[in-house]
């Protein structure tokens, strides 16, 4: 079988206040059919990734080759449950909510805040033939895995091929970089007589100590099937704040604006388009927060916090009090990933997250319209009788104002809940099980070793 690669592996929104509206729910987190997505704890130097995995085919075929820094140890690498990568993206995913005048009553009472210095080993003859060494072997759930390292690029797609994997020649030039850089390599690939019968192939963690803070990603773009998405949960102590990508473009897109959208699916339309205006402005790569608040708290919570028991299962060592939680949406061209992806804790604690509001002309005087700003002669809940409208008041407003969008046709008015101040309507499961793949690279693996 021939090698293919899948990845993997805001405008930043202000502080709004405390949160007394209704929740309405996110759009999906696919918003192109090749998006990846990858959990990141990173503490000190210690880095663990988690990676969702979405291979289609049978599981026999499967096999993965990641460069890292260091030989993994056993005790570095382990397979999670799929629904964790579920809960990481019902906490962070951009969201739309709703407000009624009386969300607002009480104002005043509230106040929102806001390593790859890793050694090759070099102990190879210099005369001698190049050498691919099989520095570890561990058999991890349904995985057979290997730690390699090799002086030369071609000598390790021959080892490759040698072991069951099919290798393309283009991936020479870029796996000759990492051996360059004193990288090492991890092959993992299921075992035949681990593989069952359509069995779902469980994400793979593994951990290393490095001084850089990076995520590869240049391996998954050999065989790019064109724009490639990979969304980011980073884990970090809390004091490190918010995580950023250094060497590639921040992205800005329009948000903590009133939308003519009245559920998710329609909120999905209206973000994947702001985005892909965003991304048209790039030179075919760029990131954007979706979100980066402290664990233990949200506002407007769209499902509950990560759990100190799922924060471990992360890779990450402490409580939610304790973690900071970033999630960053990265979409590049094959063309345009020239580097892998270099990352760095801010030391910013502010809260963003990407939120909509649903159109409602009574706030009007306190959100700007999405692609208006704010209107002339705003909408307000100071008027007699304002308040959230069901379009069958229209003819009821007595004409003081002209609201700025048509209310969509089958908007039911859903009132607010009496639940308390955040709540949620659910959350459109659009991930299904994980629409997702790994950033590095998945290779097919080869039916019968040469």
């Amino acid at each position: 079988m021939s090698l293919f690669f899948a990845l993997v592996l805001s405008q930043l929104s202000t502080p709004a206040g405390a949160f007394c509206g209704t929740y309405v729910g996110s759009p999906g987190v696919n918003l192109t059919n090749k998006t990846s997505q990858v959990i990141i704890a990173r503490q000190e130097t210690r880095t663990t990734l988690t990676l969702a995995n979405d291979y289609e085919g049978e599981a026999q075929e499967f096999a993965m080759l990641i460069p890292v820094p260091e030989i993994l140890e056993e005790d570095d690498i382990k397979t999670v449950r799929p629904e964790l990568f579920q809960r990481f993206d019902d906490y962070t995913a951009p969201r739309l909510v709703r407000y009624e005048c009386e969300d607002f009553s009480w104002d005043n009472q509230m106040d929102g805040d806001a390593d790859a210095d890793a050694d090759a080993d070099a102990d190879a003859d210099a005369g001698g033939a190049p050498r691919v060494i099989v520095e570890a072997e561990y058999s991890v759930g349904i995985y057979e895995i290997v730690i390699l390292s090799a002086d030369e690029s071609g000598a390790l797609l021959t080892w490759l091929d040698a072991n069951g994997y099919g290798v393309d020649a283009s991936a020479e030039s870029l796996l000759a970089e990492y051996i360059e850089s004193g990288a090492y390599f991890f092959a993992a690939k299921v075992g035949l007589q681990r593989a069952g019968e359509g069995e779902f192939l469980e994400p793979l963690q593994f951990g290393y100590r490095s001084d850089v803070f990076s995520l590869p990603i240049r391996l998954g773009t050999l065989n790019s099937p064109g724009e490639q998405d990979v969304v980011m949960y980073i884990v970090t102590d809390e004091d490190a704040g918010k995580v950023g990508v250094s060497n590639y473009p921040q992205m800005t897109i329009e948000d903590e604006c009133m939308v003519d959208a009245w559920n998710a699916s329609e909120m999905e339309a209206h973000y994947g388009e702001q985005f892909e205006n965003a991304f048209a402005q790039e030179s075919g790569a760029g990131w954007l927060v979706e979100y980066a608040w402290a664990t233990s708290w949200c506002d407007p919570c769209s499902a509950e916090p990560p759990s100190n028991d799922e924060l471990a299962e992360a890779g990450f060592e402490g409580s939610s009090w304790d973690s900071y939680l970033t999630r960053i949406r990265m979409r590049y061209t094959a063309e345009a990933a020239t580097q892998d992806l270099t990352l760095y804790a801010s030391g910013l604690k502010e809260q963003e997250q990407i939120r909509y509001i649903a159109y409602n002309a009574s706030m009007e005087d306190r959100f700007p319209v999405c692609g208006v700003g704010m209107v002339d002669d705003p909408g307000t809940c100071d008027d007699e009788g304002s308040g959230a409208l069901d379009p069958s008041d229209d003819d009821e407003a007595g004409g003081s104002w002209e609201p700025a969008y048509q209310f969509p046709e089958g908007f039911d008015g859903t009132p607010r809940s009496e639940r308390g101040c955040s709540y949620t309507d659910g959350r459109p499961d659009y991930l299904g099980w994980l629409s997702i793949c790994v950033p590095f690279a998945i290779l097919r693996r080869r039916r019968s070793a040469a």
